[in-house]
């Protein structure tokens, strides 16, 4: 959304940025990083796959502003 000045464009932004740490924090980074996790059963790993599929489309709609 355009920087309005509002609490709301705050909140969108705040929550964007909370929920990209997280998505690599707890998806990304232990998949990535950890030898020997057990294979994701397949309804978590599309559950994981929704989560990016989500950010993606947040980031892909988002513009530069300097």
């Amino acid at each position: 959304m355009a920087d309005d000045g509002s609490d709301t464009f705050r909140s969108v932004h705040r929550g964007a940025a909370a929920f990209a740490e997280g998505c690599f924090a707890g998806i990304r980074h232990p998949n990535s990083h950890e030898a020997g996790l057990p294979e994701l059963p397949e309804h978590e790993a599309l559950e994981q796959l929704a989560s990016f599929s989500v950010l993606a489309r947040w980031v892909d709609q988002a513009s530069v502003e300097r």
